[in-house]
């Protein structure tokens, strides 16, 4: 089936794809739009799926843990990996330092991947705790709005030292 400009301006506003793959799918369509809308969704869900690797490689990034551990058992410390390692870039030697001086001291260093950890988490989080922080900022500057009719004698506030 012949495949006419129209369809393929059709298509490619619904679904945001280039000429030519908009005229590829309706041509296997054999001009259906419907089809083809479909078609070209479920290959974009395929493809979205990758952009949420992102996502998954912080959550893998942030489940890993060191903790450092003394000789009676109290945690000395506790923290992902990757804080270790970007601490280990900026200060080398500090951080060469600690770990064998934990060595010599016989801690326990244990590295663990830990399964509460989840990026979506932290984002949910930090949109709550940014949320708060708006709403109390509005109220507080809400409560800070001065009626004219509440204006104090200033000379009452004055502390005059001499």
């Amino acid at each position: 089936m012949k495949v006419t400009l129209e369809q393929i301006d059709e298509l490619r506003n619904r679904v945001n794809v280039s000429y030519e793959e908009a005229k590829r799918t309706l041509e296997k369509n054999e001009g259906d739009l419907i089809k083809s809308i479909i078609e070209l969704e479920k290959k974009r869900g395929r493809k979205g799926e990758k952009k949420g690797s992102f996502t998954n490689a912080a959550n893998k990034l942030l489940a890993l843990k060191m903790s450092i551990k003394g000789k009676d058992g109290d945690t000395i410390l506790n923290v992902p990996v990757v804080v270790v390692l970007l601490t280990f870039l900026m200060s080398f030697w500090t951080v060469l330092i600690l770990l064998v001086l934990a060595v010599v001291t016989s801690c326990k260093i244990n590295v663990y991947r830990d399964r509460t950890i989840n990026m979506h988490n932290i984002k949910k989080n930090v949109k709550e705790t940014v949320d708060k922080i708006k709403d109390k900022s509005e109220e507080i500057f809400k409560d800070d709005e001065v009626e004219p009719t509440d204006i104090i004698d200033e000379s009452e506030n004055e502390i005059i030292i001499e």
